[in-house]
């Protein structure tokens, strides 16, 4: 499994690029305690928070900051 810190990534300079041009980067699959399976992860840039990872939610596999979410369900 790769290794990566989920609540402040640092993204390479080759990952901030991919993000400059396509907005997200695939970061690889991890899994949290319950999941049946891994999940791909993406890290894309927050305009409040920075760089964060996030993986696909709901039907619309939207990408959401968790730092955002987190302030939003205070």
């Amino acid at each position: 499994m790769p290794s990566l810190d989920l609540e402040n990534p640092k993204p390479s300079f080759f990952q901030r690029k991919q993000i400059a041009v396509m907005g997200v980067v695939p970061v690889g699959k991890y899994m949290k305690p319950g999941w049946k399976e891994p999940i791909l992860h993406y890290m894309f840039l927050c305009p409040r928070h920075g760089y964060v990872v996030d993986y696909p939610h709901g039907y619309s596999q939207r990408l959401t900051c968790p730092k955002c979410r987190e302030e939003k369900n205070k």
